[in-house]
């Protein structure tokens, strides 16, 4: 039954992305919100000021990436690219990895909670510190939706990798803060 609804709201979904604007769209937040980006924070390693940060983001997206690997491995969902063979031609090459859960939904969530226990727990707030919070929930939440869009994941998939990383970052968003909230 879950199944069903998820490929009804997929094809939903799907059909709004073919439109070349919005498609487009997808295709960057998807891009940027893929793991490569990861090497971005390299900078950030060695600079001292942000290195325990970045140690630990580091840790929270392996960590994140190592639960989603072990978690599509014991579910097996099917891509949509499979599942809905009717679509297959419609739908960019896809993945080979199983589809559930959303390895992009969830790295980006486990990167945006974290980003904002690192920002709104640390004393004194930064004056920007909320509007940047704001951001990251929302680029996380356009990498997940680029996901279905592009015919990735059905919206089940990116559900539960957005509630997979979130759960990451935050704890992990907690303990950092916990540690030394003032310094990044």
């Amino acid at each position: 039954m879950f199944f069903q609804i998820d490929e009804s709201l997929f094809r939903a979904l799907f059909a709004h992305g073919e439109h070349g604007a919005l498609r487009t769209a997808a295709l960057v937040f998807s891009a940027i919100g893929g793991g490569w980006c990861m090497l971005a924070l390299a900078p950030l390693l060695m600079a001292r000021r942000s290195r325990r940060f970045a140690a630990w983001l580091l840790a929270v997206l392996v960590g994140t990436a190592i639960v989603v690997y072990v978690t599509k491995a014991a579910v097996a969902r099917e891509r949509p690219c499979l599942a809905c063979a009717d679509l297959a031609g419609f739908i960019a090459s896809s993945p080979t990895d199983p589809s559930f859960p959303s390895g992009h939904a969830a790295g980006s969530f486990a990167f945006a909670v974290f980003a904002v226990h690192a920002l709104l727990d640390r004393v004194p707030r930064p004056r920007f510190a909320l509007a940047t919070a704001i951001g990251c929930v929302l680029f996380a939440a356009c990498v997940a939706v680029s996901r279905v869009v592009l015919g990735a994941h059905f919206p089940g998939d990116v559900a539960a990798g957005a509630l997979l990383g979130a759960t990451v970052g935050g704890l992990a968003g907690r303990r950092f803060t916990a540690g030394g909230a003032r310094r990044l």
